[in-house]
């Protein structure tokens, strides 16, 4: 396995994600794995992100564009609902809760632009969102807020 990742809180078991790539590697996963390839998620283990990152670079075709066979990442609900609605991790550090649950407040009442969401800046705090999934999220909630008002 060429991979490393960081070791975080509340990442994807280690064994199962080394498990995963030397089998990879060796040419032994199966159409249906490549689909939906799932992880557990442990105490502590590899990031999140860097696993999914990696495992889509692997199918990633010589333009970047992904291949047919590519690898999703665990459903999350869509953007489009309620943004209070939206659960993230709590991890060691992260975005202040308050800060994210002000700015998603704006979202639900309709106060905010699409720019303006993604000019919020948060503050890294102890057992705050996960950095990675917040942003996920803002970006989403920008491009459906620029799709509402093209319409």
């Amino acid at each position: 396995m060429n991979e490393e990742f960081d070791v975080v809180l509340r990442g994807y078991d280690r064994k199962q994600v080394d498990a995963f790539f030397e089998r990879l590697d060796a040419s032994a996963v199966t159409a249906e794995e490549l689909q939906k390839p799932s992880f557990r998620v442990a105490m502590i283990g590899y990031d999140r992100h860097q696993v999914w990152d990696a495992v889509e670079d692997r199918f990633a075709g010589p333009d970047g564009e992904a291949e047919a066979h590519a690898v999703v990442a665990p459903a999350q609900p869509l953007p489009g609902g309620p943004a209070s609605g939206r659960e993230f991790d709590v991890v060691l550090r992260g975005y202040d809760r308050h800060q994210v649950n002000v700015v998603l407040a704006r979202v639900d009442a309709g106060t905010i632009t699409a720019e303006e969401l993604r000019q919020s800046s948060f503050t890294v705090a102890m057992r705050g969102y996960d950095r990675h999934q917040v942003w996920d999220a803002i970006k989403g909630f920008a491009k459906a807020l620029e799709d509402g008002a093209e319409e």
